[in-house]
């Protein structure tokens, strides 16, 4: 396979991991919603389920950030590229740190999911009894 290939097959995955935490969340925040225990007007969650709903918000939040500064860095790097004169055709190097926010982003989304899935599991197993019978 050509080294392009490898990077196109990077940018599928990380796609498609992307989508897939992102449905994760949301359904994670669902499954714990089934929770909630309303009284009168006020919605009433287990403690146990704070920080598993709290890292799935943060993997949301990092996901949205994820797109807007990676959009924001790349566009303000074309057009100050464009402003310079280069062409649209022309071959241009950016610098490697420019990757480094999308990427912290990139992985920090995929980690909280993991440790809200990890609390909302411990939360179900021991939430939920089960016979031997």
């Amino acid at each position: 396979m050509k080294l392009s290939d490898y990077k196109q097959s990077y940018y599928d995955f990380s796609g498609s991991s992307s989508t897939v935490t992102r449905q994760a969340a949301f359904a994670g925040i669902a499954l714990i919603w089934i929770f909630n225990g309303k009284v009168s007007e006020t919605i009433v969650l287990p403690l146990e389920l704070l920080w598993p709903t709290l890292f799935l918000i943060a993997c949301l939040a990092c996901d949205l950030l994820h797109y807007i500064l990676a959009s924001a860095i790349w566009d303000a790097f074309h057009r100050l590229k464009e402003k310079q004169g280069v062409a649209q055709d022309a071959l241009v190097t950016a610098p490697p740190c420019f990757n480094w926010p999308a990427l912290i982003l990139f992985w920090a989304k995929h980690c909280f999911v993991l440790l809200g899935y990890s609390g909302l599991f411990m939360y179900v197993y021991s939430a939920i009894e089960f016979s031997s019978t």
